[in-house]
């Protein structure tokens, strides 16, 4: 069995007094730190749970949070139980999934998308394209995390590149996170010309390891000119970067020559990236 557990045991009242505040913080600060989750650039970031006594990967674990879902009007409460379900990885929740984004509350909404993002199945692409365009600025960012996790998928990669123009740096930052899933060789030039026009640090770096991981060959090859003609260090940071994120049996032979060069500074940069390479690659 699942319990969600409110803190130590006290009188009535001390216990009352408690839930109420933990409900007032939980309806506060669910949706927050869901954005601050995806768009925070430590990758170690993790949403913070309401503790849980139980075994999440039970199998009766979502009859139990769903029936505490339904048992509940609070939103917050809401919020976190679908953050609980949506770490089930449960295919069996989709379609309840689905008609949670159709809630008036936009926290449930984004936290809906988020779950349905956790599945990591093609399925959820239609009805999540449906809400990529919302007004709400929360359910976009959500929407676009949630579609980088539903497998490689260059058309909708294409459809996604136009957001890394958005006037709102998370939207770019998320966006160019979320092709990393998507995107396949073809994007490249796309990437790495939007690349050079962004001013964002995050983004640039992000824009750069995309490109880096599903570019092969084509963002190897872009990424080795970019050094050979380095107009700034951010662009040769950029050039590392990407090379570092790439697939070692195309960067690595690619990244050779270099090592063989009168030229100090490519020694360096190429000594660099293999480093990181095999940094990487260390179970």
């Amino acid at each position: 069995m699942l319990l969600m557990t409110m803190g130590p045991m006290g009188g009535p009242a001390a216990a009352a007094e408690r839930a109420e505040g933990i409900m007032e913080t939980l309806q506060k600060q669910a949706l927050p730190d869901l954005i601050n989750s995806l768009t925070d650039k430590k990758p170690g970031r993790r949403l913070r749970l309401v503790r849980v006594t139980g075994d999440l990967h039970d199998h009766r674990a979502a009859q139990y949070l769903l029936r505490a879902y339904e048992e509940t009007e609070e939103e917050g409460v809401r919020c976190k139980l679908l953050e609980s379900m949506g770490k089930l990885h449960d295919p069996t929740l989709l379609s309840w999934y689905f008609r949670r984004l159709k809630d008036p509350s936009i926290g449930i909404r984004c936290f809906a998308i988020w779950a349905l993002g956790e599945l990591g199945t093609s399925q959820a692409i239609d009805p999540l394209r449906r809400m990529l365009w919302s007004k709400n600025p929360f359910v976009r960012m959500t929407t676009i995390n949630a579609l980088g996790k539903t497998g490689q998928n260059p058309p909708l990669a294409f459809e996604l590149e136009v957001l890394l123009r958005d006037e709102d740096v998370q939207i770019r930052f998320l966006t160019a996170k979320a092709l990393r899933g998507l995107a396949g060789p073809d994007s490249a030039p796309e990437l790495i010309d939007r690349l050079l026009q962004e001013a964002d640090p995050d983004v640039q770096e992000a824009l750069a390891r995309t490109a880096g991981t599903t570019g092969g060959g084509v963002a190897a090859g872009h990424f080795i000119e970019l050094l050979k003609n380095s107009p700034s260090q951010d662009t040769e940071h950029w050039a590392e970067a990407g090379l570092a994120a790439g697939p070692r049996d195309i960067v690595i032979p690619a990244l050779t020559p270099l090592l063989k060069t009168g030229d100090f500074r490519l020694r360096l940069s190429a000594s660099r990236v293999l480093a990181e390479l095999e940094r990487n690659n260390q179970p």
